[in-house]
């Protein structure tokens, strides 16, 4: 009898149990495989999602690249629609990005500054990916110098850069500073520019000592062809500290 009661105790003792607990056991386990199977629902999603930009972008790289990358006005307007669809479908994957990168270069080749503002400020805003946004950044300074705004391109370019883009940077400010006329600063932008290569950016290093050293040049043969690039060199040193205000090239 005694063995007997004890069994009804404890089948009393599970119900209560179950009664207390056995609805948020059920409800942890439907969680649980709600959880699992929307897991593997978004990763289907995501490597669908991930291989149609892929394909999309695949056939937008075709299209600017026809022709020996010169394409015809057909082929660009595929390429333009493509990107388009990119950004309208696919706008937080790097695809949409890349495209439109490419589309605001081709822009700019062909001088219409506006499309090419456009696409690259689409990327600031919308790619989450640093190094694009670094070139995107960059690619538009040089975009809004060209439109005659020199000193706004300028202060998009200052900040804390990353090594990796350092010298890009300074290479595109001695660029602009050079569209105003200010050779002397555009000279040690390259300099700096030079400074800042990463041993696997050396490739760079021939064009930009080219570009220096040019401006060096035409500064010295500006100076021969002045007044006092023809005196003899007493008579020019008294010219000069005539003229205190004045920097030589040298500085």
């Amino acid at each position: 009898m005694a063995d007997h009661l004890t069994e009804e105790e404890q089948i009393e003792t599970l119900k209560r149990w179950w009664a207390e607990n056995g609805r948020g056991i059920v409800t942890g386990i439907t969680l649980a495989l709600a959880g699992y199977f929307g897991y593997q629902w978004w990763q289907n999603s995501e490597r669908s999602s991930a291989e149609g930009a892929s394909n999309l972008y695949q056939s937008f790289v075709e299209a600017v690249t026809a022709n020996e990358s010169q394409p015809d006005d057909k082929q660009m307007t595929t390429a333009r629609s493509l990107a388009q669809q990119l950004k309208d479908e696919y706008g937080s994957r790097i695809y949409a990005s890349q495209a439109a990168l490419r589309v605001a270069a081709l822009a700019a080749a062909d001088n219409d500054l506006e499309a090419a503002t456009e696409q690259l400020q689409w990327v600031l805003a919308n790619t989450g990916e640093d190094t694009l946004k670094l070139l995107a950044t960059r690619r538009l300074a040089a975009v809004v110098a060209a439109r005659g705004q020199p000193d706004e391109a300028l202060a998009m370019l200052g900040g804390d850069i990353p090594d990796a883009f350092a010298a890009l940077y300074a290479e595109t400010r001695g660029d602009i500073l050079l569209q105003q006329g200010d050779e002397e600063a555009a000279r040690l932008a390259y300099e700096q520019a030079i400074d800042e290569l990463l041993p696997e950016q050396a490739a760079s290093a021939q064009l930009l000592r080219l570009k220096a050293d040019s401006i060096a040049a035409a500064s010295e043969d500006a100076a021969e062809e002045s007044p006092a690039g023809n005196l003899e060199p007493a008579e020019a040193s008294e010219m000069e500290a005539g003229q205190p205000q004045q920097e030589s090239d040298e500085q």
